[in-house]
């Protein structure tokens, strides 16, 4: 599409995946946008594995996605299944309350489960001209004409006329301009993936091998996701995406006392120790679950502590605003971190558009942008925290 508003100058301080939707509804719309990430490259680090795609997240995307990207996405996905279970760690299954944020009902559209590396390769398709890497911004300055100054670790500038931070739970944005504060709750996620090798599927319970399990116990508990992709399958080539095998998305939520560690020196452990802990923890599981983290892929555990924002309370409004973890982080209990993110570029998208469309005032966009975002973001901050509550630590009900 010939972009119809050239002359305005929008800048999207990271290219993580609310950003990345951002960008492809104001380019679905013909604004110009240019994306500045920290990073010096899209595959330098690990992306994460199995999130969460509820109906409002679906919605979202298809708001500012291309058809055929939205097609992909939708494509790309796990295999879908319906169902719960919930289990104690002899596999034997509990009556145990679930996350009411999480949808794997027979009545209703299942969750969507994508790859996060999928989706963000998806995400990132005709958007490569329109990124700066290697871009940390380090300050910025409101000039008198309502546009901003960025300023970046290399010494380079941009001057926009709206900035839109999208960088994460460490924007300098989010806490310096939107007034985001944030807790540390005490909790950690400890996650990985196993893949499914002949030998992983035989020894792992077949109870585990589709849908998503729920393992609770003390202080923590276990969620594990049969990622299973058929996309491969079909008579299609798409040579955007990286290659992806099924695998078990596993993730320990809670409280790292329990698995021997204080907190503070929990992310100093290295790879081994921290399965050295989970064996411990696990080692009167059943064997059929505790074959899961045996033929586990070592090289994809990643720690991280359980930040949550407070409630939101309103700033003055201008031509700076923030999405996603920039300014409302979340307890991934909830499965609603990255559809609230999406759910915030889907709404800049139409604000912005029309705004454009009708030469109406930018500012008054934002500002309707942020009231309804503060509304919906702290609903989902409590329903993360209150899935957080029973995630952390339930006790079996007979």
């Amino acid at each position: 599409m010939i972009q119809k508003f050239r002359n305005k100058r929008i800048a999207i301080v990271g290219g993580g995946l609310g950003g990345l939707c951002l960008a492809q509804g104001l380019k679905k719309n013909g604004i110009s946008y240019m994306i500045f990430e920290k990073d010096t490259a899209s595959n330098v680090r690990t992306q994460g594995y199995r999130i969460r795609i509820n109906e409002l997240g679906r919605n979202a995307l298809k708001e500012c996605l291309p058809e055929n990207l939205y097609q992909l996405f939708f494509e790309t996905c796990a295999t879908s299944t319906t169902g719960m279970r919930v289990f104690n760690p002899g596999l034997k299954e509990s009556k145990n309350e679930l996350v009411e944020s999480w949808s794997d009902g027979v009545k209703e559209m299942p969750d969507l489960k994508p790859n996060r590396l999928t989706l963000r390769e998806i995400l990132l398709q005709g958007l490569q001209e329109n990124i700066q890497f290697g871009k940390e911004l380090v300050s910025w300055k409101e000039l008198a004409n309502e546009k901003t100054e960025l300023s970046f670790a290399d010494g380079a500038q941009y001057v926009a006329d709206l900035v839109v931070a999208a960088d994460g739970v460490h924007s300098k944005i989010g806490k310096g301009y939107c007034k985001d504060r944030k807790i540390n709750t005490g909790n950690i996620t400890i996650y990985g993936r196993t893949f499914f090798t002949d030998k992983a599927q035989e020894q792992i319970a077949k109870e585990l091998q589709k849908g998503t399990s729920v393992i609770l116990g003390d202080q923590f508990s276990l969620i594990t996701d049969a990622m299973k992709f058929d996309f491969y399958k079909k008579d299609k080539s798409w040579d955007v995406l990286s290659p992806i095998y099924n695998y078990f998305y596993w993730a320990f939520i809670g409280n790292p006392e329990a698995f021997g560690l204080s907190q503070a020196n929990f992310y100093n452990q290295p790879s081994e120790e921290v399965f050295q802990c989970i064996n411990k923890l696990t080692g009167h599981w059943h064997p059929k679950l505790k074959a899961l983290f045996e033929h586990a892929d070592k090289e994809s555990l990643s720690i991280t502590p359980i930040r949550s924002s407070l409630p939101k309370e309103k700033w003055k409004s201008g031509s700076i605003t923030a999405l996603g973890d920039a300014v409302h982080t979340m307890s991934p209990a909830g499965g609603v971190g990255a559809n609230t993110a999406f759910m915030d570029a889907a709404l800049l998208t139409i604000n912005i558009s029309e705004a454009l469309v009708k030469n109406t005032n930018m500012i008054m966009a934002i500002a309707d942008y942020e009231e309804k975002m503060r509304i919906y973001s702290n609903q989902a901050v409590e329903l993360s925290l209150r899935g957080g509550n029973i995630l952390h630590g339930a006790n079996e009900k007979n």
